[in-house]
């Protein structure tokens, strides 16, 4: 069996919720821009062909027993989980406890498992240790490694797992008259710490759906009582500010909105965003 290579940091699955038929192809559409004096670039796709980078998570540590443990081992397990777990969550279908650690792991690893993301923890952990004497000899390669382990660790913490187990699950609709939701290549929105008894955590699943997790169900409601319009723009408009280089909808009408927001560096560094997590900051 041949070690895969194209590491997807969204899913196939995932991808494919916001498909639609264009030219008798079930695709979605691809908008990017790499840097803000870009022009923005949109194009269709099939889910399988964007969304990952060629071994993002292969551990470059030499005579590794398995360098392609962390995506065969690890993310394939929480993406089939949490597929499973969006599913049920949608349908309303009763869940045990595996499935919604099977959901809470998967939204924790969005937050984690970008290229941006992943090059953030190489970055930090080279500019800690390169110029300590007892790293001298040390290689590009290893620090690298090491962001991996960091990696990992994050997408498994107890402490988050646990906090987010404690929260109860809700599924928002958009109503009549909303926008479209997209998605990007950092979905995952989120309150300021989830230590307070106001936080929340969500993710879109779709075009008209979005998952949160919180503590109470005032929080969700209070989501939900605004006009379809009002929440999904406000929803899209975070998704298209934070996201590092990849927007992805069900067509091509929101194309203006998405090139005013992707990577637009006056937005990305304003108060609204978190300069640590890149994630805007809600106020609900």
């Amino acid at each position: 069996m041949s070690t895969p290579r194209k590491h997807h940091f969204l899913p196939e699955w995932y991808l494919s919720r916001w498909k639609k038929q264009f030219n008798g192809e079930d695709v979605i559409w691809e908008f990017a821009r790499v840097g803000p004096r870009q022009q923005l670039r949109s194009r269709y796709r099939h889910p399988a062909a964007t969304g990952y980078a060629k071994d993002l998570y292969t551990i470059p540590t030499q005579g590794h027993e398995d360098p392609s443990a962390i995506e065969t081992k690890l993310l394939q397990v929480i993406d089939d989980r949490g597929a499973k777990a969006v599913m049920m969550a949608e349908v309303n279908q009763k869940a045990g406890p595996e499935d919604k650690i099977g959901l809470v792991q998967f939204m924790l690893s969005m937050i984690h498992r970008s290229p941006e993301r992943i090059g953030f923890l190489e970055k930090k952990l080279t500019q800690r240790l390169a110029h300590n004497p007892l790293f001298a000899d040390v290689t590009d390669s290893s620090f690298r490694g090491g962001a991996l382990d960091v990696f990992v660790d994050l997408v498994q913490s107890s402490l988050m797992i646990n906090r987010m187990m404690e929260l109860s699950v809700f599924v928002i609709t958009i109503g009549e008259g909303g926008h479209d939701l997209l998605t990007g290549d950092s979905p995952i929105m989120m309150s300021n710490g989830l230590a307070h008894e106001d936080a929340f955590i969500m993710l879109p699943t779709g075009p008209r759906t979005l998952i949160m997790l919180a503590q109470y169900k005032a929080v969700p409601d209070h989501l939900a009582s605004h006009d379809g319009k009002v929440l999904s723009k406000a929803m899209n408009d975070a998704i298209a500010v934070q996201a590092k280089r990849l927007v992805f909808g069900p067509d091509k009408k929101q194309q203006r909105f998405i090139d005013n927001r992707l990577n637009r560096a006056q937005l990305q560094k304003s108060d609204a965003v978190d300069p640590i997590t890149g994630l805007v900051k809600w106020k609900i």
